[in-house]
């Protein structure tokens, strides 16, 4: 005869509830674990927040989006193409001295750049830069004041940087190419609003 007694019945609302506590603690832990590092980083001055005013780099980087930039990473190499840069305006025709903006690098120096039905050539070829919606379109704004410049060779320590967003984006078609010592960091997340916190490409 089996002394082994029968197996008690299980309790699916108390394991239900025992679920919910530990997401609860999830969603509670998180979020404070990441602000620690990211209250480390500015600390040490590795992480910077920024504000996003427009929608020139959306879907990457939206209107209202708070996204951190590193100063870490060009330290040990150059600007890459697909990278999204922090700049200064300082020195660049037709933009307000004293501020920063961000782009995504396209051409790096050397590169010969024309555009043509909104796609993008780099030395004859052409370049599908993407976002996490895809390849990014190179539509021209309905309207600028100013002429724009499609046919273009950046210059030695240049980088061209053009907005995701490129039919509302004022950008090196415009202001020309970015000197590399403008450059000041790479963007690298997005931590506000929570529905898109998350790394940034």
């Amino acid at each position: 005869m089996n002394s082994t007694p029968p197996p008690l019945p299980s309790r699916p609302a108390q394991n239900s509830l025992v679920r919910r506590r530990k997401f609860t603690i999830g969603l509670t832990v998180v979020p404070a674990a990441v602000g620690v590092v990211l209250l480390f980083l500015r600390l040490f001055g590795l992480a910077i927040p920024y504000s996003v005013p427009t929608g020139s780099m959306a879907p990457a980087v939206s209107a209202g989006d708070h996204v951190l930039m590193e100063n870490l990473t060009f330290l040990f190499r150059e600007p890459r193409r697909g990278d999204i840069v922090v700049f200064k305006t300082d020195g660049l025709p037709a933009l307000p001295p004293g501020e920063r903006y961000i782009k995504r690098v396209a051409g790096e120096p050397g590169d010969r750049l024309f555009f043509s039905n909104a796609w993008l050539f780099i030395n004859d070829q052409p370049v599908a830069l993407s976002n996490a919606w895809g390849r990014i379109v190179y539509n021209s704004p309905p309207y600028m004041p100013v002429p724009m410049t499609t046919n273009i060779t950046v210059p030695a320590g240049g980088y061209f940087v053009l907005g995701d967003n490129a039919a509302n984006s004022l950008d090196s078609r415009v202001f020309g190419s970015v000197p590399g010592e403008s450059i000041v960091g790479r963007i690298c997340f997005c931590y506000w609003p929570p529905q898109r916190m998350g790394g940034v490409r």
